[in-house]
């Protein structure tokens, strides 16, 4: 049994054109020519775009403006919140001296007592590591031994005799230490400072 073939019938509008896809259709129209526009009409159509370009600057400008103003506002929130954050930090550190203080007192309490050499051992291996701590996160113990006396960085609480004339003004004793994140005095040290008695 022979079946009849089966016919396909291409129904779109250009695949039967047997003519030159760059001529014009056949139907008689002529080519598209631009229709002639008025000179008032075109000078309206310049006018307007001439004022939605300046518009659209106008608009540019303000946003970069406001995007300028916006990027001050954050750095100077950040500065802010850096400032804050430091300050925060710092007063929570001076708080936590008071602990290295404690250590420091009960080290030299027991260094005098032979029996009690391992638990001084001990006391002073917490403080070591404490004070390691403090240091990685920026925060430096401040010795002014030897030093002039510096009242950006020390604290006198009183004087002590010094028989030199060049030891006069500096720093003879360390009472209390004091401690430093970065380069702010987050605790002055406590200090006496020398001085010649006649």
């Amino acid at each position: 049994m022979t079946r009849d073939p089966i016919k396909v019938e291409d129904k779109r509008h250009w695949a039967n054109r047997d003519v030159d896809p760059d001529e014009p259709a056949a139907s008689g129209a002529a080519p598209d020519e631009p229709a002639a526009i008025d000179a008032a009409e075109l000078d309206a159509m310049r006018a307007r775009a001439e004022g939605a370009e300046r518009k659209l600057r106008e608009v540019q400008d303000g946003f970069l403006a406001a995007r300028t103003e916006l990027d001050r506002t954050r750095e100077r929130l950040e500065r802010d919140l850096d400032r804050k954050v430091s300050l925060r930090f710092g007063e929570l550190v001076a708080d936590l001296l008071e602990t290295a203080d404690d250590l420091d007192r009960a080290i030299d309490a027991g260094a005098s007592i032979a029996a009690a050499a391992p638990i001084v051992a001990g006391v002073a291996l917490a403080r070591d590591r404490f004070l390691a701590a403090l240091q990685r996160a920026g925060v430096t113990r401040v010795d002014p031994t030897g030093q002039p006396f510096d009242p950006n960085f020390a604290e006198a609480v009183g004087v002590a005799p010094v028989h030199d004339a060049a030891a006069v003004g500096t720093v003879v004793q360390v009472a209390r230490a004091g401690y430093a994140l970065g380069d702010r005095v987050i605790r002055h040290a406590r200090v006496l400072v020398g001085r010649m008695f006649d």
